[in-house]
């Protein structure tokens, strides 16, 4: 059994400083391919065993993605059984791999493939089995996508579903783990799962870090290859196909914004453009505004035309940025009453009286300018973006001085006609 021989690998893995070296024996008495052992699991642990050379197993396979050969490296002593360690996976077109003088590939050979094992100029070919017919000619080709944090997944689609196996990129780790239509859930250690694992369009959605305020990552699943069919009743699963594409706008200041419309209404969801920055703030239909220390919000929540509303700088005289959410998928509806925002009501035709030069003694707000009249009124004018208080009272009184030098110069004249 696989689960046994991964069990063994485990154990000997601990006990492996007690272990003489491995493959010591010499290369020239290497058996040709022993008897086929069959090993039953998932993909990653089916297959068939081969010894290669003593100290040395590969168990070949086929999988969604291809023919593979995992190279295991056994204990002293123990040519058939006990695998200490796996030393990698050999993929066609994929890198060798080098042991105790081994050089090891998985190479085509007519319309299979083969394994070939090279040591001091000899070369020795093992055949891997014949794939299985039939639904196996109907797996897509793996679309390979990088979830960060160290982490791959290769995408592939039968017509058993979709399913999407995740492993370390690093060779030397035995991380792995697999979605598929029956099981699409990932484990709480890491999120991941398959939307709509039994639609027309099943999508894969992952998070390289936790927090519910994190952006999942999404990627489509390759379509089957021409002529194939599911062996399953097609149905989309509506609450997650009736989720929006995310628009991602710039909000300037090193902050950007997701803008997505589903079922619930729309959401807002900000975030540094520094990956490693842990701020963000999420808005919702139902708690449509933002914090003080940052102004954003969502006008009209409700609406039918949601509008997501920022500024990048402080102050009442900055403009607002603007930007709409993008629209419901075809055929999905909203889960709420869409109700508009009531329009600001429009400001009251002012009552105040206009200010005259005949009432300029009891005007005390709003005035900036005094014109006088007559005489006067030559070259007086003063600019109202220039006065203040200041000029007021010095206008007032040089306005004062004239009036006083006029009544003193009539006074004369009459005192001088009497």
């Amino acid at each position: 059994m696989r689960t046994a021989l991964r069990a063994s690998i485990a154990t000997a893995v601990l006990a492996g400083a007690l272990l003489a070296p491995v493959a010591g024996t010499a290369y020239a008495a290497a058996p040709q391919a022993g008897p086929a052992t069959s090993v039953s699991g998932n993909d990653r642990e089916t297959g068939t065993r081969i010894d290669i050379a003593p100290g040395f197993a590969a168990v070949v396979r086929h999988t969604a993605g291809g023919p593979e050969a995992e190279i295991l490296a056994l204990g002293s002593g123990e040519p058939d059984t006990f695998p200490t360690r796996s030393l990698g996976v050999l993929t066609p077109g994929g890198p060798s791999i080098s042991a105790n003088g081994l050089e090891l590939k998985l190479v085509k050979s007519g319309k299979g493939h083969v394994l070939t094992a090279a040591k001091d100029g000899t070369t020795k070919s093992y055949p891997l089995p014949q794939a299985a017919t039939g639904p196996a000619d109907c797996v897509s080709k793996v679309k390979q996508i990088d979830l960060g944090a160290g982490l791959l997944a290769d995408l592939t689609m039968s017509p058993k579903g979709p399913k999407a196996y995740m492993h370390s990129a690093d060779p030397s780790s035995t991380w792995s783990q697999t979605l598929t239509r029956t099981s699409p859930k990932g484990s709480e250690a890491y999120f991941s799962r398959i939307n709509n694992p039994s639609g027309a369009g099943p999508v894969f959605e992952w998070k390289t870090q936790g927090g519910p305020n994190v952006p999942s990552g999404f990627e489509t699943f390759p379509a089957l290859p021409k002529g194939c069919t599911p062996e399953y009743p097609v149905h989309d699963d509506e609450s997650t196909s009736c989720v929006s594409k995310v628009k991602q706008i710039d909000l300037g200041a090193g902050l950007l914004a997701d803008l997505t419309m589903s079922p619930k209404g729309p959401k807002a969801y900000m975030h540094s453009a520094d990956p490693s920055s842990t701020w963000s703030q999420t808005l919702t239909r139902t708690n449509p505004k933002g914090s003080e220390a940052y102004f954003s919000r969502i006008n009209n929540p409700s609406g039918a035309g949601p509008v997501f509303e920022w500024k990048t700088q402080g102050g009442p005289n900055v403009p607002s940025g603007f930007e709409a959410f993008p629209a419901l998928p075809k055929g999905c509806t909203p889960e709420y009453p869409v109700t508009e925002e009531t329009p600001a009501p429009k400001p009251e035709p002012s009552t105040t009286k206009p200010v005259t030069g005949t009432n300029v003694s009891t005007q005390t707000t709003g005035q900036t300018t005094v014109v006088p009249r007559g005489s006067v009124a030559a070259g007086a004018e003063i600019a109202s973006e220039d006065t203040d208080n200041g000029i007021t009272v010095a206008a007032g009184a040089g306005l004062l001085a004239v009036v006083a030098a006029l009544g003193s110069t009539v006074l004369r004249r009459r005192r001088s006609h009497s």
